[in-house]
């Protein structure tokens, strides 16, 4: 587990002003850390937060900076899977993180493939969720939908086997709930898979679900519910 960062009155002891200490903690930096960043050339918590989003590390990010990478196209080849030496290669060759994606994946910069990047970017997909669609080769339009609500690709997968819709699936994500796990605690309580779908939907956790089950309440009034549930989420999206 990494560590917290220290409380705002350590910032100062340490020498930090107030501001400046704030948006380091804010990013989830320690005392430590930030005077690694610095010590490295990376005054500032946000572009330190940039670098280490890319995989960089205070002792890396020289290397980059040496071949005129920024933290934001450091993150872009980080979300395709690209490490420095071969960023650095393809950056002095012209060639773009997508292009260098489509090459690695398809032999050819495949203008298909490059579509379909452009769409889940514009679609406010974040870095690391689009690497996971990238990496599994979902990248369809349901794969599109799941995507647009957050969800890792893996889980999204899991989510969908349980028959839930992107939508439903994103909430519970947003929640910190997992498929694997949840799948898990509702064996723990004995509610079949086939069942598990319209319970969830319905908004109702396993334990909660089990009670009402076991006081007469069946599936097909948690169908109603989930549905209920469904149409009045759809304005809001």
């Amino acid at each position: 587990m990494e560590p917290r960062p220290e409380d705002l009155n350590a910032w100062v002891n340490a020498g930090f002003a107030r501001g400046e200490a704030a948006v380091w903690r804010r990013w989830g930096f320690t005392v430590a850390t930030a005077r690694a960043w610095i010590s490295a050339g990376v005054t500032t918590g946000l572009t330190a937060a940039q670098w280490a989003i890319a995989g960089v590390t205070p002792g890396t990010v020289a290397g980059w900076r040496d071949v005129g990478i920024s933290p934001a196209d450091a993150v872009r080849w980080h979300e395709f899977g690209v490490g420095l030496r071969a960023a650095a290669e393809f950056r002095a060759r012209g060639v773009s993180p997508e292009q260098a994606w489509s090459q690695r994946t398809h032999g050819t910069d495949n203008p298909a493939d490059l579509e379909v990047v452009r769409r889940f970017r514009e679609a406010g997909v974040a870095g690391p969720v689009l690497s996971s669609y990238l990496l599994r080769q979902w990248l369809d339009e349901q794969a599109l939908e799941w995507a647009r609500q957050g969800v890792d690709a893996a889980d999204a997968m899991g989510w969908r086997e349980l028959g839930l819709s992107a939508a439903e699936g994103g909430e519970l994500a947003r929640a910190g709930r997992r498929p694997v796990t949840e799948l898990r605690e509702w064996w723990r309580v004995g509610i079949p898979f086939e069942e598990v779908a319209d319970w969830l939907g319905a908004g109702l956790g396993p334990d909660e679900a089990a009670g009402h089950r076991a006081n007469g309440v069946t599936v097909e009034q948690a169908a109603r519910l989930r549905d209920q549930r469904r149409r009045r989420r759809e304005p809001e999206q």
